[in-house]
């Protein structure tokens, strides 16, 4: 499983959005490994209405549709055809207690959700919370040349030892090999960004991605 974030940049911006996903769904199919594209609220319609393909957002509040000015709604992200959330990237940290009642209200609007967390204290705390899936990376690692993998193998380890759910690895993933070392160590699959969406030939690289898995 890859799960690509496709954060802000322009390269996976509105229609680019929508080329970058048509590009997914072409490696997906042909390998039948999952990519899923965690895009920015704005594009989630635009792609599904484009690209039969499963997206997530890329952050939602636990909240439910009423008087929440500025505020990213699960009912909304549903309606405009997410089926999941990544919850506290490192570069949107949010409390535990936020968490806990994001993971509990996306459950509740049917959408699965992966919770990034830098830390095995805080991923203890939150492998009590049930998401669907556990993330871990090191933020100052996010958009490097030096791959969590390689950094801390030993914590996640110890990550994917006491998660009860499939752990994703993620904070400098650039090529297959990174990809065979986490599932070597009992990891699921893989969280990036930058590596896919800013390449010249993302398809190349993620075909890479994914003989990791092999």
């Amino acid at each position: 499983m890859i799960v690509l974030s496709l954060k802000t940049y322009k390269e996976a911006t509105a229609e680019n959005a929508v080329k970058l996903c048509q590009v997914i769904k072409k490696v997906a199919t042909k390998t039948q490994v999952p990519i899923i594209p965690a895009a920015q609220s704005f594009d989630i319609y635009r792609i599904k209405q484009a690209v039969d393909i499963e997206v997530w957002a890329q952050h939602l509040d636990p909240i439910d549709p009423n008087r929440h000015f500025g505020w990213l709604s699960p009912y909304s992200a549903k309606q405009a055809g997410a089926t999941g959330v990544v919850i506290n990237h490192l570069e949107h940290e949010i409390p535990f207690e936020t968490i806990k009642a994001t993971v509990e209200k996306c459950k509740q609007y049917d959408l699965k959700t992966l919770v990034i967390v830098g830390t095995v204290d805080l991923a203890e705390k939150v492998n009590q919370i049930k998401p669907d899936y556990l993330a871990y990376e090191n933020a100052d690692l996010i958009g490097g040349n030096v791959a969590m993998i390689d950094h801390d193998p030993e914590g996640t380890k110890q990550v994917v030892k006491l998660a009860s759910m499939p752990v994703i690895v993620g904070a400098g993933i650039r090529t297959g090999q990174h990809v065979a070392k986490t599932i070597k160590l009992g990891g699921a699959g893989v969280i990036l960004a930058s590596a896919v969406v800013k390449a010249d030939n993302p398809e190349a690289v993620l075909l890479d991605l994914v003989s990791g898995f092999k």
